[in-house]
């Protein structure tokens, strides 16, 4: 595995002074290009430990991307079982962890908007590990275990939800053996054998043994939280832009916290998120913040070239405030439940209304 760059998702050529990812490198491994900005790792002084995975878009690895593992967990979840995650520190020689164990590079390779999106849909998640051994770890001494514990504390705060903790790693066993003790398993997950003859009933059970089922009933879930968000994506033919083109892109945390709130949408109240606002007062609409705008969340209007926003796709770089010439952008804290568009447990929010 090595860890590689998604210059689409920095927001560091847009004119952000965003610095996470440098900060957060405990083999201090990522510097920035001169003429660009974008991030540089050095290979040679890189651990792959992800951690820059964890707190920025515009990182992942050559195995994964937080998607990917996204789809892993709860795929394991929908097998009825509970989520262990642990990382390669706590994994021995000789040792095999249980399928349901999913082995990290780091636990802070997760970022907080993941362990939200698993925890709003009730995926039962427990961290198998001795946090001792996180000091002295080759590749992440210290820093893993204060980024990770912070990223779950906030995923419970914002999800309302709550992460096991156990210094046992489930191991792989025999069939017979692991026969006994998955069904005990999966009582624990779904709380009861009660559920189970419910299951059995409602054809729940042959959902948890398909995994053609499983990828299907996953896909068209993901999708129903996508059709619930009516988000837009990609290049919308535009007279008033100057390539003729703009384009709106939702990052990968941020679509992951919203698709959290569409599953517990409780949640958005506990929320709160960096996001931009214009002072219309003094605002000229010269537009040069669509210009240095990376998510599409300012853009010129393609009905009358006016100043387009939705405050859902604002990461709070800072990118537009820089560029704007009469100091009309602020960055201010916002609840996600004043984001969200229309629908039942939220008639009146306005994405852009700020």
């Amino acid at each position: 595995m090595k860890m590689i760059t998604v210059d689409t998702h920095c927001t560091r050529p847009h004119g952000a002074a965003c610095e996470r990812c440098r900060i957060a490198c405990p083999a201090s491994a990522i510097s920035f290009e001169s003429e660009t900005g974008l991030p540089v790792i050095d290979e040679q002084a890189c651990t792959q430990c992800g951690i820059c995975m964890g707190v920025c878009d515009a990182f992942t690895s050559s195995t994964t991307t937080a998607l990917r593992l996204y789809e892993h967990l709860r795929r394991v979840a929908m097998r009825g079982e509970i989520v262990y995650l642990t990382c390669k520190e706590n994994v021995f020689p000789g040792f095999t962890p249980a399928k349901n164990v999913t082995v990290l590079p780091c636990l802070a390779c997760m970022p907080p908007e993941l362990w939200t999106l698993l925890l709003a849909q009730n995926v039962p998640l427990c961290i198998a590990c001795d946090l001792k051994y996180c000091n002295g770890c080759p590749r992440a001494d210290g820093r893993g275990e204060l980024l990770f514990t912070r990223a779950v504390e906030m995923a419970e705060a914002w999800s309302g939800g709550n992460v096991r903790f156990d210094r046992e790693i489930p191991e792989l066993e025999d069939d017979a053996t692991s026969a006994g003790r998955e069904e005990f398993g999966r009582r624990e997950a779904f709380d009861s054998a009660k559920n189970d003859a419910i299951d059995i009933l409602s054809g729940k059970r042959r959902l948890k043994n398909s995994d053609t089922l499983k990828d299907v009933y996953r896909k068209k879930e993901r999708k129903r939280m996508q059709d619930m968000l009516n988000l837009t994506e990609g290049d919308v033919i535009n007279e008033f832009a100057e390539s003729g083109r703009s384009r709106r892109s939702m990052q990968p945390r941020r679509r992951m916290l919203l698709e959290a709130v569409v599953a517990a949408p409780e949640a958005a109240a506990r929320i709160d998120i960096a996001v931009s606002v214009t002072n219309h007062a003094t605002c000229v609409e010269c537009l040069d913040c669509t210009k240095a705008c990376a998510t599409g969340a300012r853009m010129i209007d393609p009905a009358d070239g006016s100043l387009a926003y939705d405050a859902r796709y604002c990461i709070g770089c800072g990118a537009c405030a820089t560029a704007c010439p009469t100091e009309s952008i602020d960055l201010v804290s916002a609840n996600l439940a004043a984001l969200m568009p229309e629908g039942p447990g939220n008639p009146a929010a306005d994405p852009s209304s700020l």
